[in-house]
């Protein structure tokens, strides 16, 4: 079996640089390990109507569960700030069906997918990968794409960077029904004791449903557990609610790995690390930069150079188009994780007393947040909040 390009992995990531190649003509087939594409689903599945703008989606109706107006996040003492702008700023999506759809978006333009199809490593020759091993036999294309996931057993297998473990955070969450709680209001919960180096939330999905869940350094359920029975505001909200059904995952809150190609091969998504450290979230960025892959596998397919020397150029496309970005959230990961909690209720408190909420809610983005960053960072207030904040940082880390 002989293709243009096979793409590992039927996440976004993977079916968004499918379908790039694909509709430039080229063979393409996605190799995906599980019985369905978006089974298990791992993800809160909060997307931003801006970031998929910039991803040139337009959900159909049944993919959309719910749709907010923006959050309320809680410091440890329970103090709360809400960032809102009187809009729908992201939809709540169903994470199989949207994969799903990507799935099929991605065969309509010629791609082939193929489920319950592990890849079992790479096949060299000479210099250069000319296959993959799946099953009992070899699967040969000219370009490969790896979007395995955070796991990165593959692309470790070929020298790679990986993401580091250090970076893997667990995360479990619930989706339960029956609960009060705001239906167009996504809530965040920060604390040492909550989720020490992450957050909890809770995501409506409307008709009193929605995702409860927490990502921390370690323990996730042991801590979601905990939070639900005790925590004086999440208790409340899961009076008479049921479980219906529980996902695991991992978050990931560092940088992107340093070099994302390497031959004829070139790493997408959550396996080159671009996630926002400040949420997890890396469906938007981690889509966007896909798919500029895509279109430069697409390009090197078609050059008259080497696909390897063509590839290349996708490691400076990706750094010009997000390492910024990304740079700046985690910066801002780092700074809110070295803070305790009197720390984290005295940031909370003067962002409301001093007025910041005005510079996020006029001029943040979703996905984007590296300018909101900076201009908070340049702000007056904003350093007289840190000088106050700067008193609680945990001198163990």
């Amino acid at each position: 079996m002989k293709h243009d390009a096979i793409v590992i992995g039927a996440g976004p990531a993977g079916l968004l640089a499918a379908n790039e190649i694909a509709k430039r003509g080229y063979s393409v087939k996605v190799l995906e390990e599980h019985e369905r594409v978006g089974e298990p689903d791992h993800c809160a599945g909060l997307l931003s109507t801006s970031g998929l703008k910039r991803l040139g989606i337009h959900l159909p109706q049944d993919v959309i569960q719910n749709t907010v107006a923006g959050a309320r996040i809680y410091s440890p003492a329970g103090h709360s700030i809400l960032i809102e702008r009187g809009k729908r700023e992201a939809n709540v999506v169903d994470r199989k069906k949207f994969d799903s759809w990507l799935a099929s978006r991605a065969i309509d333009s010629g791609a082939i997918v193929t489920t319950q199809t592990k890849v079992k490593g790479f096949v060299r020759n000479q210099d250069r990968i000319q296959s993959v091993s799946v099953d009992n036999e070899e699967q040969y294309a000219r370009a490969f794409v790896i979007a395995e996931g955070s796991r990165c057993r593959l692309s470790g297998s070929i020298e790679l960077p990986v993401v580091q473990r250090a970076s893997k955070y667990p995360a479990f969450q619930y989706e339960v029904s029956g609960v009060d709680i705001e239906e167009n209001m996504v809530e965040m919960f920060y604390g040492k004791r909550i989720a020490p180096g992450f957050f909890a939330w809770i995501i409506p999905l409307g008709e009193n449903r929605a995702r409860i869940g927490l990502a921390a350094r370690s323990k996730s359920k042991i801590r979601l557990d905990a939070l639900i029975h005790n925590h004086s505001i999440i208790s409340e909200r899961m009076k008479g609610a049921r479980i219906d059904r529980s996902l695991g995952g991992i978050v990931l809150v560092g940088m992107p790995i340093s070099k994302m190609t390497i031959e004829n091969v070139v790493a997408v998504g959550d396996t080159a690390g671009i996630v926002k450290a400040t949420t997890g979230g890396g469906v938007i960025l981690g889509g966007m930069t896909a798919r500029v892959a895509g279109k430069i596998v697409a390009e090197a397919l078609s050059a008259d150079e080497s696909i390897a020397k063509s590839l290349s150029h996708y490691n400076k496309k990706c750094k010009a188009m997000v390492f910024n970005e990304l740079r700046m959230m985690h910066l801002a990961q780092i700074a809110l994780t070295s803070l305790d909690d009197k720390g984290l209720d005295s940031v909370v408190k003067d962002a409301s007393a001093k007025g910041l909420l005005d510079v996020v809610k006029k001029e943040g983005d979703m996905d984007l947040q590296g300018n909101v960053i900076k201009r908070l960072l340049k702000d007056p207030r904003m350093i007289l909040t840190g000088l106050r904040a700067i008193r609680y940082i945990n001198p163990f880390l």
